[in-house]
């Protein structure tokens, strides 16, 4: 119990320590720049900027929106500071600090590069034909389908909490500490399989998560316990574990074992809370699903009819005598003015069929993109955009405006046709 008393005085001196021993202490803290990390970063974000620029106020504020775009440019600043900062040099030092710069490779850029949609922003840094080309060379050399291999969710969370395990090990610590290229390896495989892993558990999104909603929940839950045992580890270690910093230690005014102990605080509670974070999120989205199709049901059945059959079974036979006289179900969502059987026509004859299979359409048996079947109860559409009307119907005039390069083409719908199709799409249950 006392040693768990100490670590707040512990985590509050660590910085006094090495002011007061001034300028030996902070000689090799410095900026780093090392070009090939500056090109990886410029790399990635310049056409994100391009990307945003492209989109229009209206595109970006439907695609990716404010708050997604801070996020990926936030996780990049991140990665700047725990890779090129005075921090990475203090990690030579210091196992705290070393474990601050893996928290963050681990917990909190992956994340924020994940939720900001960099793959859709990217593809609009391109014109048109070079978006389209890109999708295509992709799908045709086959690295779709590697990628959604390469990131399956049981292999991804072995790989990671293997690479966890195996990198806080004494002897592969030691090592990396001390050659460059293995320490750029551990940082690469912490990032890497950390980003596979927010992506699981981030996108895509509504009917196409890779992981239901309880089982994201169970994911996030068993790698944040493999984390904090680890943490544990370290924190209740009776005597230091890594060779590498026995020496380094005492100019910060921190013993080995100190700083051991502080590493393992770090990565034990900073990492449960943003674990905790992520698992409060998936459980009001998961939530707010079913919230979405228990209004949905309601719709289908009334209420009053609902509450009569249930208390009164005998009146059975009188509703189902009355039942030719009723009205036809609600759909899920209304399109004032719009025709739905107008849409149906208009499905045929923009040949939507050819690619997709369309319940209640003869010959709309496509393969090329996905069935159609239960639209009126699905989340999301393309994954990205809410499903609703307005979003619905902008999708089908401007696929190509939405997600650059996908597959649906631009058909030159007009707006009044959109809105009879989308009102169509509403009545297949």
């Amino acid at each position: 119990m006392r040693r768990l008393t100490s670590f707040a005085v512990i985590a509050i001196s660590a910085a006094a320590p090495a002011a007061a021993h001034g300028v030996g202490a902070a000689e090799g803290l410095h900026w780093v720049w090392e070009p090939w990390v500056l090109l990886c970063l410029a790399i990635t974000t310049i056409p994100y900027v391009i990307g945003l620029l492209r989109m229009g106020r209206d595109q970006r504020a439907r695609i990716v929106g404010f708050v997604r775009s801070a996020s990926f440019l936030l996780g990049i600043a991140l990665l700047l500071i725990a890779l090129e900062s005075p921090l990475d040099a203090l990690a030579d030092d210091l196992f705290s600090a070393h474990m601050v710069q893996h928290m963050l490779l681990l917990l909190v850029i992956p994340p924020l590069l994940v939720y900001g949609r960099p793959v859709i922003t990217w593809l609009w840094a391109f014109d048109l034909r070079p978006r389209r080309a890109i999708v295509r060379t992709w799908s045709r050399l086959g690295l779709y389908n590697a990628f959604r291999v390469l990131t399956q969710p049981v292999p991804i969370w072995l790989l990671l909490t293997a690479a966890l395990c195996f990198w806080h090990l004494p002897g592969p610590y030691d090592w990396a500490v001390c050659n460059e290229w293995l320490h750029d390896l551990e940082h690469l495989s912490f990032l890497g399989l950390s980003l596979a892993f927010w992506t699981i558990v981030i996108e895509p999104y509504g009917r196409r998560r890779a992981l239901s909603y309880g089982a994201s929940i169970v994911y996030v839950v068993s790698a944040g316990f493999v984390m904090a045992l680890i943490g544990a580890i370290l924190t209740f270690a009776p005597h230091p574990l890594y060779a590498v910093h026995l020496h380094t230690t005492a100019r910060y005014g921190l013993t080995p074992l100190q700083d051991q102990e502080l590493a393992g605080v770090i990565m034990w509670i900073p990492s449960n809370m943003i674990h905790l974070a992520a698992i409060c999120t998936l459980f009001f989205g998961w939530m707010r699903d079913d919230e979405r199709r228990a209004a949905h049901f309601r719709t289908m059945l009334p209420g009053a009819a609902m509450r009569c059959v249930l208390i009164v079974p005998l009146l059975a036979a009188v509703l189902a005598a009355c039942s030719g006289q009723g009205s036809s179900a609600t759909p899920f969502q209304a399109i004032p003015g719009a025709s739905a059987e107008h849409g149906e026509a208009l499905i045929n004859h923009y040949g939507c069929g050819a690619c997709h299979t369309i319940p209640g359409i003869s010959g709309a048996d496509g393969l090329v993109g996905p069935p159609l079947d239960h639209w009126s109860r699905r989340s999301f559409i393309a994954g990205i955009m809410r499903n609703n009307p307005q979003n619905l119907v902008h999708w089908i005039e401007h696929p190509q405006q939405v997600i650059p390069g996908v597959d649906m083409p631009d058909m030159g719908v007009t707006p009044e046709d959109a809105r009879d199709i989308a009102a169509y799409l509403y009545t297949i249950n």
